[in-house]
Order: C-alpha cells, then structure tokens, then sequence
C-alpha cells in the first residue's frame, strides 16, 4: 500500500505539469490567431512542426530515461526541468515587435522549445506509475490522483488566465505567473515519491539500434498497437475538444468574454468525474468503461449541435458533459500503459522499457493533438472563417467530426484488456 502521503506528492507534480500544459492545449493556438493575427495554416501548422518535433526527442528522452535509471532517477529529471519550462512558457506567450514571416518563425521556434522542456519533466514524471509500484490497483489510485492534480493545476490556469483577460497582455501575464507556480510543485514530487521498482537491465545502444528497438516493442506486440492508436484518436478527439472552447464561445455562440470562464471546465470536470471513472472502470472493466466514455462523448457534440441555439446555459451543461467523457478517455488509456509496461517486462526476455512505452505513449497522444489544430481549421475555413480576423466559422462541425472518428477506430480496432497472456516477448536489445 502506497501512504497517501506520497501519492499526494506524486499527484502534485501532474498539478504542475498542467498549469503548463493547459497554458497550451487551450490557450496557445487562440493565442496565435486572435492575438499574433496568424493564419489559420501557419497556426495549425506551427502545432504540428511542435508535434514533429516531439517524434523525434521523445523517443530520445524515453531512451536516455531509460537506460540512466539506475544514476538518475525518474524524478530528478521533474525538478531540473522546471526552470527551463517556465522560461519557455513565457517565450512562447510573447507579442515580439515582428511581422510577417519573423513573426512565424519566432513563434515557431519558441513553440518547439516549450514543448521540449515539457517533454523533458513529464515522460519520466509518467514512468513513475510503473516505478512507485508494481500492483495494478494501485497503479490505478495513482493515475485516478494523478489526474485529479491535473484538474486542479487546470483549474488553477484557467482561473489565472479568466482573471487576466480585461487587462492589455492577459496571456503573457497569466504564463509568467503559472510558470513560477509550477516550481515548488515539481520539487513536492522530487522530495515525497519513492521509486521502489527497479528498472530491469538496458544497455546501451547505438541510435540506430535504438530505433529498431522501438519497433520490435511496436512490432510484436499487438497490445501494445492497439493501445497506442487508442490514445491517437482519443487524443486528438479530447484535444479538438479542448482546443475549441475558446472558438465555439467566440464565434460559434457569440458570448465571447464566457468562452475564459468556460475553459475551466476541462479541469473542473477531470477533478469532479476521475473518482467516478475509476470506480466505474473497477466494476466494469477498463477497456468497457473506455468504450462508453468514447460514446458519451460522440452523443454528446451531436446533441450540442441540436440544442446550442436555446441558450447558453443549455450549451454550457451539453458541452460539460461532453468534456466528462473526454475525462474518462484520458482516464483509462493512461491506466492501460502501466499494464502494458508490465506484460512487456515480465515477458520472457523482457527489458527495462518503462520510458520506451511512455515516449510511444506520448508520441501518439501528441499525434492526435497535432491533428486536432488541423480539424480546427479547416472547420473553421470551410465554415467560413478562412480569415483569422472575420469572427465567421464554426468549430462544432469539427469537434463532432473528431469524436466519430474516434468513435469509429475504437469500436473497430479495440484495444485489449491489458491481460498479461497476451503480451508477446520482446527480444533482449
């Protein structure tokens, strides 16, 4: 049994973590197109070389995790790569003197910078799960308090940046200010977890070996496949949802100044549904629970585009169920990726690859997040607001196209229940 203590302490990091990470997911590309006047292909285009990017340095950062545990333990890298997130939060929410092309390119050099140093902390903050503990039960407490953190470090952004809004550079202020908030919470998780399962042995490798190790953890294992298309469409059906808050209050709904009040609803939602995914999920099963969530959400958007013209009360209450299920989507899948580090390490010949799975986690998860930009904007060009400065276009039509295709690959290509029979041995590297 884990103390209440640590799990708190380990909660405490996703908390600030997610007074970044939310500066990001619903802030930034609004940032670009209504403040920095970007198009709406340069904008959605600077989300996906960030996305890019990330391919390329996760895997990296899983590896080099990986194979340093044994020196560096998981949460040292939390608490050394404070600093540099805060730094490149602040960057990024910047109104340089530049125009044009400059204007771009320094948007998009500070947007991989960001997403960098965030990598940096929360890849190995995630592997912690599987390092704290081995029992899937708590595993599961661990990810349902996790999440939980990640609400209120939501919550904490959301009202920093609503309260921010009147004045003449809200973002800037609002990513200043959280970014020294998350400092004293990365040192909590440094100072209260304790990493009790060894990672098992991992040499070295070349980094060309390294990427075909990659593979064969791909490659033969089909749990693992399923699991990692899993968080592509879920991610990008939560991040089109997310992302669009700001956009459907704006211009789909005409309330504007509600649109800042309403993006706490992610994290309010997160931090009021986890416990109640988890104990759904106890009863029923990850993979059914993740299936349902998957449906809710669906309905949901198809039932917002019904009812959105009888008031903003109505579509506030449709959209907040809506964002529940996006909860319990983000819920269950981060809770199949400490069971499938498990299958893979106590396969025969199995290795220490905890990181590894982590990086492929994150990679997909940031896949689907750099699609979400893309459906944003092309339901908003198609609908009308091909220009960034028009206040036409509408972003539901692409917030329901996301959660049907999510909806569609889940239902057809499901993942597995995690079950350690069904976990193919991965040759040692």
């Amino acid at each position: 049994m884990i103390r209440r203590r640590e799990r708190l302490s380990y909660a405490a990091g996703d908390l600030g973590f997610n007074l970044v990470w939310q500066s990001i997911e619903l802030y930034l590309l609004f940032f670009y197109i209504q403040i920095l006047h970007l198009p709406l292909g340069i904008a959605a285009g600077i989300f996906l070389v960030g996305a890019a990017v990330d391919w390329l340095f996760d895997p990296l950062i899983g590896a080099v995790a990986d194979r340093k545990a044994a020196r560096y333990p998981m949460r040292l890298w939390v608490l050394l790569s404070g600093p540099l997130i805060a730094v490149a939060l602040w960057l990024a929410f910047r109104s340089p003197p530049l125009e044009g092309l400059n204007l771009a390119i320094y948007a998009a050099v500070t947007h991989v910078g960001l997403r960098f140093a965030y990598g940096c902390g929360n890849i190995p903050y995630a592997v912690l799960t599987a390092r704290i503990t081995d029992d899937p039960s708590e595993q599961l407490k661990l990810t349902g308090l996790r999440m939980q953190g990640a609400a209120l470090g939501g919550l904490t952004a959301a009202t920093i940046y609503a309260l921010a809004s009147g004045g003449d550079t809200p973002f800037l202020v609002g990513a200043l200010i959280l970014g020294i908030l998350a400092q004293p919470c990365f040192l909590i998780t440094w100072l209260g977890v304790r990493e009790r399962v060894a990672s098992p042995p991992l040499s070295s490798l070349p980094p060309a070996q390294e990427v075909s190790h990659y593979f064969r953890l791909i490659g033969r294992n089909s749990g693992l496949r399923r699991l990692l298309l899993t968080i592509v469409v879920a991610g990008l059906s939560t991040t089109v949802t997310a992302k669009s808050i700001l956009f459907l209050f704006d211009r789909d709904l005409q309330h504007p100044q509600w649109g800042y009040w309403a993006a706490l609803l992610p994290s309010a939602a997160l931090l009021i549904s986890t416990p109640l995914w988890v104990a759904l999920s106890s009863r029923i099963g990850l993979v059914t629970t993740l299936i349902s969530a998957v449906l809710l959400h669906a309905t949901a958007l198809v039932m917002l585009t019904i009812f959105y013209g009888h008031g903003l009360a109505v579509a506030t209450v449709i959209l907040a169920i809506a964002i529940s299920a996006t909860c319990g989507m983000s819920v269950m899948f981060w809770s199949m990726v400490p069971i499938a580090i498990r299958n893979l390490e106590t396969a025969p010949d199995g290795t220490g690859c905890a990181a590894h799975v982590y990086a492929l986690s994150n990679v997909a998860r940031k896949l689907g997040q750099a699609l979400a930009p893309q459906i944003i904007a092309l339901s908003l060009a198609l609908t009308g607001g091909g220009d960034a400065t028009l206040k036409g276009g509408a972003v539901l039509p692409g917030m329901i196209l996301a959660a049907m295709i999510c909806a569609i690959t889940i239902m057809i290509y499901r993942p597995t229940s995690g079950g350690r029979n069904s976990a193919q041995a991965v040759s040692r590297p």
